[in-house]
C-alpha cells in the first residue's frame, strides 16, 4: 500500500532471485555450446552463489524492494543498478580470494550481464503491467480522510498526480466544511456510520493528533480493525503496531490493525492457492457425485451462490451445495421466533428448511467445499471469520466489524471451538483474538484441529 515493504515486494525479491538463477543456467548454456566449460562446471557453482549472497546484501542496502505505487521508475531502476554495482564489485574480490582462476575467463562477466538484463527487464515489465492495472480501477485501495486543511489537499494532490498508485478517496470528516474538493462526509461522530457504508482501507489522518475528536476516532478504528495513517507532526503520539512510511515524500505513521508479516501473508496465499487447488481437482468426483444426489432429491441448483461481506465489507459470492429448500429465505422471516443463537446470527438446530441430503452434507461440513473455489479465487481464504451476511453486518456494533479486518476463511477459531454451541459475542471474541494473533503458525495449527473436529462431526448442524 504505502511505500514500505510488503507482500508484493516479498514476491519481488523472490522473483529477482529466481532470475539470478535463470541467468547462471543461460550462461552455463552458453558456455557448453562453445565447449568451454565441461572441466570447470563445478566451481562455477561457487560464482553463483557468491552473486546471489552479495545481490540480496546489496538489494537490502539500497532499499529495491518497496512499494511500486511511490518510487518513481527511474529511482527503481537505479536502486537495481546500485544493487548490481554493490554485487558484482563484491563478488569479484571474494571470488578472487576464493580461486582468481574463475575471474581468467569471461563466465563471470557474461553471467553478470544476463542478471542483470533478466532483472532490469522485469522489473520494467512489472511496474508498466501494475500500473496499468491500477490506472483501469483495478487493486484499487478506498481512502477516508480525517481532517482538512493544508495538509488534506497537499495529500489530494498526491493522489491526483499519480492515478497509477490506485488510491481512491472516498471524501473527508472534519468539524465543519472546509472547501475540499471530495464529498463532506461529516464531522468525527458519523465515523462509525460512515465506515459501516463504505469500504474503507485506509483511513488517513491529517489533522493535529492533538485535536478535539481525533484519539477518539483513532480508538473506534482500533476497535473496528481498520488501518491508519497519521500525516506527522512535531507532537505526533506513539500508537502500537505502527511504523514510519513515505506517501511520495509526506512523512507519515502507519498503523496497522493487526500484526504484519510480509512472508508469512505470501505464505499464506500460496498455501491457499495450492491447497484450494489441490482440493478442487481431488474431490472433483465428490462434487459431481454430490451435485446429482441433491438435484434428484429436490428442485433447484445444486449450488448456491450467495451475497456475503469480506474483507474490509467487499461484497462477494460464496459458494455452497444447497442444503435447504429453494425458498429458505422466504422462510427465515416466518422462522425467526426460533432462532437460538444470541446476536444478529441466524441458527437453528433442526432447521425445517434443510433438505433430507442437506441434513448430511451439513453435519460432515461437504457442503461448504464449494467454498475452495472461493479461496482459489482470493475472497477467501482456507482459515479466517467466516464471511457474514450483509444483513448481519448491519447490525454489528464497532467492535465486531473488527473481523472484517482480515479476508474470511473456511475455518477458524470459532470453528474449532464448538460452533454453533458457542454464543454470538463470544464468537465475535474469537474472531478478534484470531485478528490480533495472526501468523501462519497459527493457521496450520487450526487447519490441523479441524480435521478431527469435521470427521468427528461436533458443532455441526
Amino acid at each position: 500500500m504505502l511505500r514500505d515493504r510488503g507482500i508484493m515486494e516479498n514476491i519481488s525479491e523472490l522473483v529477482d532471485i529466481v532470475l539470478i538463477a535463470i541467468g547462471f543456467s543461460l550462461a552455463i548454456d552458453l558456455y557448453r555450446l562453445k565447449h568451454v566449460l565441461s572441466h570447470i562446471w563445478p566451481e562455477n557453482f561457487v560464482i553463483f552463489f557468491i552473486y546471489l549472497l552479495t545481490w540480496i546484501i546489496g538489494s537490502n542496502v539500497y532499499k529495491v524492494y518497496q512499494s511500486r505505487r511511490f518510487m518513481s521508475a527511474w529511482r527503481e531502476l537505479r536502486q537495481v543498478l546500485k544493487a548490481h554495482c554493490f554485487a558484482f564489485a563484491l563478488s569479484m574480490v571474494l571470488i578472487n580470494l576464493y580461486s582468481p582462476i574463475l575471474l581468467r575467463n569471461r563466465f563471470f562477466f557474461y553471467f553478470g550481464a544476463l542478471v542483470v538484463t533478466l532483472t532490469i527487464g522485469v522489473h520494467i515489465v512489472v511496474r508498466i503491467i501494475l500500473q496499468a492495472w491500477r490506472k483501469i480501477g483495478r487493486n484499487t485501495r478506498y481512502v477516508l480522510i480525517l481532517g482538512g486543511g493544508s495538509a488534506a489537499e497537499l495529500y489530494l494532490q498526491k493522489v491526483k498526480n499519480n492515478p497509477q498508485l490506485g488510491y481512491k478517496v472516498i471524501g473527508y470528516i472534519a468539524p465543519t466544511k472546509n472547501g475540499l474538493k471530495i464529498p463532506y462526509l461529516g464531522n468525527y461522530t458519523n465515523l462509525e456510520s460512515i465506515i459501516r457504508m463504505n469500504i474503507v482501507d485506509l483511513t488517513v489522518v491529517t489533522a493535529l493528533i492533538t485535536e478535539e475528536g481525533i484519539q477518539e476516532s483513532i480508538e473506534i478504528l482500533d476497535v473496528m480493525g481498520k488501518n491508519v495513517a497519521v500525516l506527522l507532526d512535531d507532537i505526533v503520539t506513539k500508537v502500537a503496531r505502527s511504523r514510519p512510511v513515505d506517501f511520495g515524500g509526506l512523512s507519515m505513521v502507519m498503523y496497522d490493525s493487526y500484526p504484519r508479516r510480509p512472508w508469512q501473508e505470501v505464505g499464506k496465499r500460496c498455501m491457499d492457492v495450492i491447497l484450494s487447488g489441490i482440493g478442487l481437482i481431488v474431490l472433483s468426483p465428490l462434487f459431481i457425485f454430490v451435485a446429482l444426489a441433491i438435484r434428484m432429491t429436490s428442485k433447484g441448483p445444486a449450488v448456491f451462490a450467495q451475497d456475503r461481506v469480506g474483507l474490509n465489507g467487499r461484497a462477494f459470492k460464496i459458494y455452497k451445495f444447497r442444503s435447504m429448500v429453494i425458498n429458505a429465505e422466504d422462510l427465515k422471516a416466518k422462522l425467526a421466533h426460533l432462532n437460538e443463537m444470541s446476536g444478529p446470527v441466524f441458527k437453528i438446530a433442526n432447521d425445517p428448511r434443510v433438505t433430507a441430503v442437506g441434513k448430511f452434507i451439513r453435519k460432515t461440513s461437504i457442503d461448504e467445499l464449494p467454498q475452495l473455489f472461493n479461496v482459489f479465487k482470493g475472497d477467501m481464504s482456507l482459515v479466517g471469520p467466516r464471511p457474514p451476511l450483509t444483513s448481519e453486518v448491519n447490525l454489528y456494533d464497532s467492535k465486531h466489524r473488527k473481523r472484517l479486518a482480515v479476508r474470511p476463511g473456511i475455518t477458524c477459531i470459532w470453528q474449532i471451538s464448538g460452533r454453533n454451541t458457542v454464543d454470538f459475542d463470544e464468537w465475535m471474541e474469537m474472531d478478534a483474538e484470531y485478528v490480533d494473533r495472526w501468523s501462519l503458525w497459527l493457521d496450520m495449527e487450526i487447519l490441523a484441529r479441524t480435521v478431527p473436529v469435521v470427521l468427528g462431526r461436533r458443532g455441526a448442524s
